[in-house]
């Protein structure tokens, strides 16, 4: 069942990625940094506002064995009147924000931003159903109409019309929107107001506040520290580069990390077998993310080229960075996820805290001289600072060592090491084609012979360790099956 959870969660992921590409790449040539930047620091403020109700009662609700009516209630009416309080609270301090940013669009951003927040609460609690039970097709179903509709039939046409931040606005309020419609739709629970059951939940969830604030500090402080030093702008720049540079990597480990927590939850009373699921799930996404990752750090150029144009150049280096952050903190989440699953939330907070506490440290040392180049040396820094206390601290929880982590990592790692010899080696003789038709197929044919290479030293590392149950077999498995359907 988590596998089967994983296919659909990861085939969603996909979609959304190819859809977020899409608009990105419209986005970025119909709107400026500057667009990006204001929405993406106004939603900052609300992202700290909301610090104060995540107490992660959706993730008690999947981990709770005996979860009934009245807990599914408790967690709708606490949304309901957290998001009215927080839409209040946002409306009150849209205007006094907007005298300290000296920029009165903030005004209206704030406005309508906190008018989404006060909608977002009456969504369907009923919908975190579909991943307590693992029906993860029909949570594909809701995820998906509420992501093609609101890109294509809302954010994309305003952008064409307004040509300015008002279509990412739009775009957020319409999501909300039709999320709210749509989960009443495709689930048939039906809230009542109540709010019995809370207590049993914030049992759990309480060291899940800790754990939101720290990644709040993580995703949204550089905002912060940027626009203090570097103004919206540079703001804007970090946003789309974050946008580009996930995709090879922390969003597609989010999508499985997301199917694969209510399995863990079921299975937390069987270490072993929880141990096994979760080494092969994370050597599989290695195998995958790890040359992904890679593969978008030496492609970073012609990708921005093609996808983004010509005046987001300057995302190039920051791309780079957060590509190769990206594998790191695949381990991080997957990691964290088990924890959680196994009732490890205040350790594991802990964990994520002092991520947190390196990255923002490095990042008011850095940022002011760097911008926001600092800010994603700060990220990676902190990455690969805290990377043993994880490792540690998985340990507790399951047999986890230096051992596994060497089989992890070394069959992706020598691999993507030989991948990017022969990509290296195959750019020093072919530069960049001024054309976009030619920079497609540069980007083509360079990816193309480097997956070559990667999946050809996966197979011969497979067959020299000769084990059908490891990784390396369901991979070759998958694409065997995929070729059979595609002839």
């Amino acid at each position: 069942m988590m596998a089967k959870g994983a296919a659909w969660t990861t085939t969603f992921k996909i979609i959304d990625r190819c859809t977020g590409v899409i608009s990105t790449s419209i986005l970025a040539r119909l709107l400026v940094p500057e667009d990006f930047g204001l929405v993406a620091l106004a939603a900052s403020i609300i992202a700290m506002l909301e610090i104060l109700g995540a107490f992660g009662l959706e993730a008690a609700l999947v981990q709770h064995v005996a979860a009934s009516r009245r807990h599914f209630d408790a967690v709708w009416t606490f949304n309901v009147a957290f998001g009215l309080s927080l839409g209040l609270v946002v409306a009150a301090l849209a205007w006094p924000v907007a005298v300290i940013y000296e920029d009165p669009r903030f005004y209206s951003v704030l406005i309508v931003l906190g008018l989404r927040q006060a909608i977002q609460g009456f969504e369907n609690v009923g919908i975190v159903a579909f991943r307590k039970d693992l029906a993860f097709e029909k949570e594909f179903r809701f995820l998906v109409i509420k992501r093609l509709a609101t890109t294509f039939l809302i954010t994309l046409p305003l952008a064409f019309l307004l040509r300015n931040y008002w279509a990412l606005l739009g775009g957020s309020l319409a999501a909300t929107c039709i999320g709210v419609v749509v989960s009443y739709v495709l689930h048939p629970f039906r809230p009542r107001i109540s709010l019995a059951g809370l207590s049993e939940l914030m049992a759990f969830s309480k060291w899940l506040l800790l754990t939101h604030f720290v990644e709040f500090l993580y995703s949204k402080a550089a905002n912060f520290v940027i626009g203090a030093w570097a103004g919206t702008s540079a703001i804007g720049s970090l946003s789309v580069a974050r946008e580009v540079g996930s995709i090879a990597s922390s969003e597609l480990a989010a999508s499985v990390n997301r199917a694969a927590f209510p399995g863990y939850a079921k299975l937390a009373g069987d270490r072993a077998m929880l141990r096994e699921k979760y080494l092969k799930l994370v050597s599989i996404l290695m195998l995958i993310i790890m040359p992904a990752g890679i593969g978008l750090c030496l492609l970073a150029e012609p990708i921005v080229l093609v996808v983004l144009g010509n005046q987001w150049i300057e995302t190039v280096p920051l791309i780079r960075i957060l590509a190769i952050n990206g594998v790191f903190t695949v381990f991080l989440s997957t990691a964290h996820h088990v924890n959680l699953a196994v009732g490890m939330s205040r350790s594991s907070s802990l964990v994520l805290a002092v991520h947190a506490g390196i990255s923002i440290t490095l990042m008011l040392w850095l940022v002011p001289a760097s911008g926001s180049h600092g800010a994603v040396l700060a990220m990676i820094t902190a990455s690969i600072a805290t990377a043993p206390l994880n490792a540690i601290l998985l340990g507790r929880a399951i047999q986890f060592g230096i051992r596994e982590i060497i089989d992890i990592i070394s069959c992706p790692l020598m691999s993507s090491l030989l991948m990017t010899v022969v990509v290296l080696s195959i750019r020093s003789y072919w530069g960049i084609p001024p054309t976009v038709a030619g920079r497609i197929a540069y980007i083509a044919a360079v990816s193309g012979l480097g997956a070559v290479v990667y999946f050809l030293s996966v197979f011969l590392h497979w067959q020299r360790r000769s084990n059908p149950n490891a990784a390396e077999a369901w991979i070759w498995e998958q694409a065997t099956k995929i070729l059979y359907v595609a002839s």
